[in-house]
């Protein structure tokens, strides 16, 4: 089972939720914990799930869950962002989850960041996807290339099929990433284009001249996460066999 839990209740009027899960470049992830920090956002609730490792993240000295809410009454904004790869069993339910939260809080639309494999040629272009035609105009507004023909999977993918289905406004914004390194450049580059979108000032030069910093904090991040369920699952297994 999948639920949203609120540790703060949010009452927002229709307000637009910000997506980031770990993908290509690590693009959604970075680029929402960046805009958390930057418009100093408020945590509101996270995400809990059967399915999730045992996993806790600590962050300024706080033991916080890894999939998390923020908010910002300032600029009526949601985000939404998990810090570890969310299992393939619990894809479905958290998108359709997100879903629904989004429809009981009357979301006005939800945008998903993200990385998109591309070649060399492609790597510093920005892509959008829309579910509707206002969304996809202002995605084009902010020059941002528009998806024809392609695929994209997660629970990104599934929120816009979803969402699709419903007719609710969602849009993905991608960068293209040549591989699995983490995408600081290209995080950036997706923020500028949702600053430009929603008129909200997001401070992107701090995130491109601390990359390598940041860098190595999320290399690290992966690096104990992926450590932390290794030794959970030996503690789990039978001693004698």
């Amino acid at each position: 089972m999948t639920k949203i839990v609120e540790v703060t209740p949010v009452k927002l009027k229709n307000p637009v939720l910000i997506e980031g899960f770990p993908g290509v470049g690590m693009v959604g992830t970075v680029a929402a914990m960046h805009l958390v920090k930057d418009l100093d956002m408020e945590l509101v609730g996270y995400i809990d799930s059967e399915s999730f490792p045992p996993i806790c993240t600590v962050h300024n000295e706080e033991p916080l869950p890894a999939a998390r809410i923020y908010q910002s009454k300032k600029y009526n904004l949601l985000v939404l962002f998990s810090e570890f790869v969310i299992p393939m069993n619990a894809v479905a339910e958290v998108a359709n989850e997100i879903i629904l939260w989004g429809e009981d809080k009357k979301l006005s639309a939800i945008f998903s960041l993200g990385g998109v494999g591309m070649t060399t040629s492609e790597k510093t272009k920005v892509f959008g996807i829309s579910t509707t035609e206002g969304l996809k105009e202002s995605l084009r507004e902010a020059d941002i290339t528009i998806v024809k023909e392609g695929v994209t999977t997660g629970v990104t993918g599934l929120i816009l099929s979803n969402a699709y289905i419903r007719k609710f406004p969602a849009a993905a914004i991608l960068t293209g990433s040549r591989d699995m390194n983490v995408n600081l450049i290209g995080a950036a580059d997706v923020l500028d284009k949702l600053s430009k979108i929603l008129n909200i000032p997001i401070n992107t030069e701090k995130l491109r001249k601390e990359g390598e910093e940041i860098e190595e904090k999320i290399k690290k991040m992966i690096k104990d996460t992926k450590k932390a369920k290794k030794t959970y699952e030996q503690i789990q297994s039978p001693m004698y066999r």
